[in-house]
């Protein structure tokens, strides 16, 4: 199969980051490496969207407002009913170890921190991408 094809079939990634640079950032990013991602800014919203796309990979910052993305991750994780091959990554600036573990103990599947160089985001996104398929 060419990467082409490869490429069209995959399922847009939710990417969820109240900083707009930020999600714009982290969108490119995506785009560059063949995803196609959904940007959204506020928890509520990225649980309605994830639960009615039914979206295979999420990308969330772990502070944002209207339920930040630790209580996304605890929530859609719980909802293996209605999605049971989505994987969540944790993209975020904050990287110090209670944060770490907050997020890993939510079920996160994965955490990049925003310093990391981008190809470090695209390899953690594509290794989970092959879980979720």
């Amino acid at each position: 199969m060419s990467q082409s094809k490869s490429r069209d079939r995959r399922a847009p990634v939710l990417v969820v980051d109240d900083n707009t640079a930020e999600c714009g950032d982290t969108v490119a990013v995506l785009a560059a490496a063949g995803f196609a991602a959904v940007p959204e800014s506020e928890g509520d919203a990225a649980l309605r969207h994830a639960r009615t796309s039914l979206t295979l990979l999420l990308v969330s910052e772990l502070y944002i407002p209207c339920a930040e993305g630790i209580c996304i991750v605890a929530v859609l994780k719980g909802d293996r009913a209605r999605l049971p091959r989505l994987r969540i990554l944790v993209h975020t600036r904050h990287s110090n170890d209670a944060d770490t573990e907050w997020a890993l103990a939510a079920g996160c599947d994965a955490i990049v921190y925003k310093s990391s160089a981008p190809g470090t985001l695209v390899r953690e996104l594509g290794r989970l991408e092959g879980f979720a398929a």
